[in-house]
């Protein structure tokens, strides 16, 4: 019989190959992957140490919308003993001992925490008067706007009253309400009594007191509003960048409903024993690492708005930054349609509270921080400079430039008791030949220009130009704002 060469070959080349996959199979000691290269160690002894820290960190960036909120809703309790639905309606501009984030000397606040817990709540709003208009937003405990206030909000500047339902609401809705469902339970609200037409601080508190807050409950007979004037008291709001930040942060959490945006988060924050339903008592070792985590959280954010900031000029050749940094729906939630974008977040919520739902293409007030000398040098603590604002500034209102401490955001406090100066300061300012005026910032008032100096106390100041009104030279940017001059 004879053997098919074509067959007897391939037969080789078969039991071949076989032969090699079996020695290749004997020579196989350990899998593909599924471990660190040989001799790999932990980078830290204490990975479990590590791993807090690390969803501590987190979770400060995370939370700033909600932490910042809170701490309003703490410094009216605590430090000007206010309940829900109590008002506190300043007679006056904020000043120095007014702890409050990038806040506005110009424009009397009004502020009141409500907690739907107990049921819905009633905010009666004033229509807007040839005098004063109401400005502002309502938020929930994520600090996410629920409803904008006043002529470019839900009323339209002709007031009413807005009804405020908790999470899950059954009961029947009256009529003649603008009724505003809340995702959560405690909610905020912070307006500006705006003067119009020559009116003063006593008229703009005046009319701040036409406003009526109560229980949907005591609706056929509310009791009166109580406000509280905080102008002579301290008001800290700040957040605390150490365990007590987290001791703020369960406050919320036990309270507020869980959304699917927060998910993740919640398991990292019950591993570090923030979680609803249960104490929070971290041991001294948990405060130790959680203080760490806050501190670093904090020069990360503080970094990011250098960064993001000088990314954000209004003009190209000026260090002025536009400030807001909407997410891409033009809002400030920053929640797309495939994550939570917490970082960008942060760069909003940091240094700043209480934005609108949407920014529109000119919004009535535009906030410009100066991030650079005219050197292009990032501003320093201990320098003075100079500010020449034109005699002609493209507003409809006013401008006011307002400095905070770079480190706070805050004021800063000073023996003048002044946080910033506005073209209606212009009467008791020392104004150039060509109708400018020369503003100072830094530590010292140059000779024969104390009305005109801003002092910062050595402070890393950040200087903030408030457009209120901007005209169309301003939006087409043929208008260019000077920048700081370093004067020693």
């Amino acid at each position: 019989m004879r053997t098919n060469p074509i067959l007897a070959a391939a037969l080789v080349s078969l039991l071949a190959s076989t032969t090699l996959s079996a020695r290749a199979a004997d020579a196989l000691t350990e899998p593909v992957g599924g471990q660190p290269a040989p001799g790999s160690k932990p980078s830290v002894a204490n990975l479990e140490d590590q791993v807090a820290y690390q969803r501590a960190f987190e979770a400060v960036v995370w939370s700033q919308p909600a932490v910042a909120v809170y701490g309003i809703r703490r410094g009216l309790i605590e430090g000007l003993g206010m309940k829900d639905n109590e008002v506190m309606a300043m007679s006056k501009p904020l000043t120095t001992r007014h702890e409050f984030l990038t806040a506005n000397n110009t424009t009397p606040y009004i502020v009141a925490n409500a907690d739907l817990q107990s049921g819905p709540v009633v905010v009666e709003v004033p229509a807007a008067i040839d005098t004063g208009a109401m400005y502002g937003q309502v938020v929930d405990a994520s600090q996410v706007t629920i409803a904008d206030v006043g002529p470019s909000g839900v009323d339209q500047g002709k007031g009413g009253k807005y009804l405020f339902l908790p999470p899950g609401y059954k009961g029947q809705v009256p009529e003649g309400y603008l009724v505003i469902p809340s995702p959560g339970y405690r909610i905020q609200f912070a307006f500006r009594s705006i003067k119009l037409a020559g009116a003063t601080d006593a008229d703009a508190s005046a009319y701040a007191k036409k406003l009526k807050m109560y229980p949907l409950s005591e609706a056929a007979n509310p009791r009166p509003t109580r406000f509280v004037d905080g102008f002579d008291r301290r008001v800290s709001t700040l957040e605390f960048f150490d365990w007590r930040y987290f001791k703020d942060l369960f406050d919320i959490i036990s309270v507020e409903p869980v959304f699917p945006r927060d998910k993740v988060m919640m398991g990292m924050l019950a591993s570090i024993g923030i979680e609803k339903g249960k104490p929070f008592n971290p041991s001294l070792k948990m405060k130790e690492i959680m203080t760490r985590a806050a501190v670093d959280a904090y020069h990360y954010m503080q970094d990011r708005f250098d960064k993001v900031q000088m990314k954000n000029l209004y003009w190209p050749e000026r260090n002025w930054s536009y400030f807001y940094l909407p997410d891409p729906s033009g809002g400030f939630s920053w929640e797309t349609d495939t994550a939570l974008l917490y970082d960008n977040r942060s760069d909003m919520y940091h240094p700043g509270t209480y934005y609108p739902k949407q920014i529109p293409a000119k919004p009535a007030t535009v906030y410009l921080a100066s991030m650079a000398d005219s050197n292009g040098q990032l501003l320093r603590g201990g320098r003075t400079y100079r500010l020449n604002v034109p005699k002609n500034v493209p507003v409809k209102q006013f401008w006011a430039l307002i400095v905070y401490d770079r480190a706070t955001w805050a004021f800063i406090y000073n023996p003048l008791d002044r946080v910033g100066l506005s073209s209606y300061d212009m009467p008791n300012m020392k104004v150039n030949a060509d109708g400018s005026v020369d503003l100072f910032i830094g530590p010292e008032a140059p000779e024969g220009f104390e009305s005109n100096w801003i002092p910062t106390q050595g402070k890393r100041p950040l200087p903030v130009m408030r457009i209120y009104g901007g005209g169309d030279a301003f939006w087409d940017k043929s208008f260019l704002m000077p920048d700081l001059e370093l004067v020693k």
